[in-house]
């Protein structure tokens, strides 16, 4: 087992916790895997609290030194690759045959390697992940009820608002004004279809379209973390998955609002 400094020691298990808590993993996960960061390094005694905002962790040496850091978290989002990679690099600080680590003084550095390199991965290309917000509209939009017809139309919302959530996402705005937008966007571009194609029920398009915006995700994570004790964490995300359901519908009925106001 290698041991590094304490100060070093934190570092890197803070890193591992960021990484993990701004793709989307629950709370628990990530103080598990901060703690297997700290005792792989040499440091047992090791505590965490996390928050889907922040991370606090305090570090003892067993003797007199302890370390104590906090790491905010500002930006979240949902890439399961990136935890699922972070997880394995961890777990090979723990197997002695593994290949991507070196052994002895260079370990440690060949670790922050790694999350370095997990952190700055993109995995997808962005045409790749616009086609899959279409047909998640799309075959929403079949699974509750609607035509083939009505599949296109969806898909095609789909395809454009997963599009634009790239610039929506960079105005300073919250979350709860971001998802209003995009909902608004949504119920825009059906009303805008449908005044072109007719015979198209817009309840099922405009569900489908909306279901890329569903924080389903993060209403899982908040029932994890309050089942395993996190009471903060899954209060937390509760709340936040209410919020964004709010955007979510204050967006889309202040639209068709506008639009029954305009007289269609």
């Amino acid at each position: 087992m290698q041991k590094i400094k304490v100060q070093e020691c934190s570092k890197l298990a803070l890193e591992t916790g960021r990484i993990m808590l701004q793709s989307g993993s629950s709370t628990n996960r990530v103080e598990a895997m901060m703690h297997t960061v700290c005792r792989s390094f040499g440091y047992p005694d090791s505590d965490s609290f996390v928050t889907p905002t922040g991370i606090f962790l305090s570090i003892s040496d067993g003797d007199q030194q302890i370390a104590t850091q906090i790491k905010r978290v500002d930006q979240r989002r949902i890439d399961l690759g990136k935890i699922t990679q972070v997880s394995q690099v961890v777990n090979c600080l723990q197997s002695e045959s593994c290949g991507k680590l070196r052994h002895g003084e260079g370990r440690s550095r060949d670790f922050l390697m790694e999350l370095q390199r997990i952190d700055a991965e993109r995995n997808y290309p962005m045409w790749v992940t616009n086609l899959c917000g279409g047909a998640t509209s799309g075959f929403f939009c079949l699974l509750f009820g609607g035509s083939w017809m009505e599949f296109a139309v969806a898909f095609l919302i789909g395809l454009l608002v997963s599009a634009s959530l790239k610039y929506i996402s960079r105005l300073p705005v919250n979350n709860f004004l971001l998802n209003a937008l995009a909902s608004a966007l949504i119920v825009l571009l059906a009303k805008t279809i449908d005044t072109w194609v007719p015979h198209i029920r817009l309840d099922t398009i405009i569900s489908g379209g909306i279901m890329i915006l569903v924080p389903g995700l993060a209403l899982t994570n908040a029932i994890r973390d309050t089942m395993s004790g996190d009471l903060v964490s899954g209060t937390a995300r509760g709340v936040e998955a209410l919020m964004i359901t709010s955007g979510i519908v204050a967006g889309s009925g202040a639209m068709l609002k506008i639009w029954a106001l305009w007289g269609y």
